[in-house]
């Protein structure tokens, strides 16, 4: 016979399963803000510390760090976007006007050349057609993008400025020992630097230093190649080569040897260094993932969290495999065995 203590106890399961399932529903649709707002805390806590250091109050501390961020997006929005859109239309026009057939017969003199110069127009033609699709549902999706902004900043404002009481109660749900549970938060800090730094900040600077060659040179519409060559130096074994190698090609095709010489010069040297020199110092410094591993993660994060997942792909795949670690080396076993 079923007793009633039973009966409650499967009621107040329901219930509590109930609750976290409408929790979850609730948040759903802002998740990733809420995700990237406590990353963008974490990350930024040093800075805050040192700006609350100057002004004395946590509150006036948190609120010109937020202004700070609220500038760093904004600016960019309201002046670059407009004109990396009309770059890229231009970038179009070009691309559809060049005789893409008589260029490729200069390499490959043979049949083919018209069938991989119609064969490379589609694919153009394709990839710009998804970049008006792309940028037409960023349009229809102001409204929400804005709203999710908000819930970002408000995250990362009280999730910043309350660091110190959301680790304590963080570490007061945590299951570990204390020395687990420090030794966590040590190789937790590590890896999110070297992804953050190693793999995100780098690849915006070798972006920016190939964008910094180009305007150099007048490169037309060198602000959208600029956009793209930060977006692809930040994936791991893609990077600027992309953008500088096919204009360096192209310089020298239409006869500016100087220029095509110069870029192709300044890419493989001063620009790849960037990626080939800073990137695995910082991450052998400060992490030991793989980068096939690191690809791995940007490009499964790319598909599930979208653009954020340059980062939260990596992130994820990396306290994956610190948690895999720990279990390796037995330090999991005094779960529930706080000290």
């Amino acid at each position: 016979m079923i007793e009633s203590k039973d009966i409650k106890r499967v009621i107040v399961i329901f219930l509590i399963l109930g609750i976290f399932t409408l929790t979850f529903f609730i948040l759903k649709p802002i998740i990733m803000p809420i995700i990237l707002g406590l990353l963008f805390a974490y990350v930024f806590i040093p800075v805050y510390k040192s700006i609350q250091k100057i002004v004395k109050n946590k509150n006036l501390a948190v609120f010109i760090l937020v202004l700070g961020l609220i500038l760093i997006v904004a600016i960019p929005i309201i002046y670059f976007v407009p004109i990396i859109v009309n770059q890229a239309f231009k970038i179009y026009v070009i691309i559809q006007n060049l005789n893409l057939t008589e260029i490729i017969n200069n390499f490959i003199k043979t049949d083919i050349a018209s069938t991989l110069a119609i064969n490379i127009d589609n694919i153009i033609g394709q990839s710009f057609l998804i970049f008006l699709n792309q940028f037409k549902k960023l349009l229809l999706d102001i409204p929400s993008l804005a709203f999710q902004f908000v819930v970002f900043l408000f995250t990362f404002y009280f999730a910043t400025r309350d660091a110190n009481d959301l680790a304590s109660y963080i570490r007061s749900l945590s299951p570990f020992s204390k020395a687990t549970e420090t030794r966590f938060l040590q190789e937790f800090r590590r890896i999110t630097d070297a992804i953050v730094i190693g793999q995100v900040l780098i690849g915006i600077i070798q972006g920016l230093a190939l964008g910094l060659g180009l305007f150099l040179l007048g490169i037309p519409n060198a602000l959208v190649l600029t956009f793209i060559a930060a977006i692809i130096s930040i994936i791991p074994v893609l990077g600027s080569w992309l953008i500088w190698l096919p204009i360096s090609i192209f310089l020298l095709i239409t006869n500016q040897i100087f220029a095509g010489i110069f870029l192709l010069l300044y890419g493989m040297l001063f620009v790849s260094s960037i990626d080939n020199l800073l990137r695995p110092y910082i991450l052998s410094k400060k992490s030991t993932l793989p980068i096939a591993l690191s690809l791995i993660g940007t490009i499964g994060g790319l598909f599930f969290f979208g653009i954020a997942g340059i980062v939260l792909g990596p992130l994820v795949i990396a306290y994956t495999l610190i948690i895999i670690e720990f279990y390796r080396h037995g330090k999991l076993k005094d779960l529930f065995n706080r000290q």
